[in-house]
């Protein structure tokens, strides 16, 4: 007959010790158990194709690396379509980023830089016709200089304060800050925003400042709202510019890096958003076909 032996006091409390100490160590590890979905979450990439386009024009010499054919444009969107991609907008990614609003499944960001009166003419047409949102980054100075002037060509011109209020009211184009005057090398010597040489600190925050503010003031003034991102000119990053511009309340940037970009729920991933400048003469398939090359070559890299 078996029977059973109370176990002593010493025994008791040695195994009161060790289960005390399991249960807290099974709380710690159940912890960091259920925390790992929330922080997988957290850091979930969302790849993201942006296209930098800039002028279109019918037939002209200026055909090139930043000037392409309204065909080739429509093109574009023809394969957007066909792909499944939706294009967003940066009011997108910072509901994404700060609201929890989802992102659609595919999304792509079509993007044009410098406002020229092109996009107005043909880009806005397309992206009605097809139902796209596209952001447009406008060079206020030549946005100021041909709302004044009569002298516009199709070849040179800037779309004016009056066009960017009707698109803007459409819904179709959000539009953000390109610089005032900051996209031109006409005194030789400052590429985009970079800082000069001559320049301490407190003069480059000053003029960097002033420059970007007077293209926000215009668009209060004009469409009654600043704009949340900055597009760097000619896709030159001066690190010095980045606390300004964050300060100044950007919350999203673009560069001219061409890769595929990721978006997370942190808000960095909404800074120096990648992008691919869309030249004249390559087709369609073959310049979707490079875009697919990076998201592969980045994926192999998880592996």
């Amino acid at each position: 007959m078996l029977r059973y032996h109370r176990p002593r006091p010493k025994i008791l409390a040695f195994l009161s010790v060790t289960f005390a100490a399991a249960i807290l160590f099974t709380a710690i590890l159940t912890r960091g158990t259920t925390a790992e979905p929330a922080q997988a979450d957290a850091e979930e990439e969302i790849a993201m194709p942006v296209i930098m386009y800039h002028h279109i024009l019918e037939s002209s010499k200026l055909l090139g690396s930043y000037v392409i054919t309204p065909t080739e444009l429509e093109n574009d969107f023809k394969w957007i379509q066909k792909e499944g991609y939706t294009p967003i907008v940066v009011a997108d990614l910072l509901n994404y980023v700060y609201n929890d609003v989802p992102l659609p499944d595919k999304p792509i960001m079509i993007t044009f830089d410098d406002g020229y009166e092109s996009n107005y003419v043909y880009a806005y047409p397309l992206l009605q016709k097809y139902g796209y949102k596209a952001v447009i980054n406008i060079f206020g100075r030549c946005t100021d200089e041909f709302t004044q002037t009569e002298d516009k060509h199709i070849n040179y011109s800037h779309i004016t304060w009056d066009e960017i209020q009707k698109m803007a009211e459409s819904g179709v184009i959000e539009f953000q800050n390109h610089s005032y005057n900051m996209h031109s090398n006409s005194n030789g010597s400052r590429k985009g925003i970079q800082k000069l040489y001559s320049e301490d600190a407190a003069a480059y925050r000053k003029a960097l400042t002033n420059d970007l503010g007077k293209l926000q003031e215009e668009f209060e003034e004009h469409l009654g709202y600043s704009p949340t991102a900055f597009a760097y000119p000619f896709g030159y990053i001066e690190p010095a510019a980045d606390s300004i511009i964050r300060d100044m309340g950007f919350q999203a940037t673009f560069s001219c890096e061409e890769k595929i970009h990721y978006i997370t729920k942190d808000p960095e991933s909404l800074y120096k958003i990648k992008r691919f400048n869309r030249p004249h003469n390559i087709n369609t398939s073959d310049f979707f076909a490079k875009i697919e090359k990076t998201r592969k070559q980045k994926e192999k890299e998880k592996l």
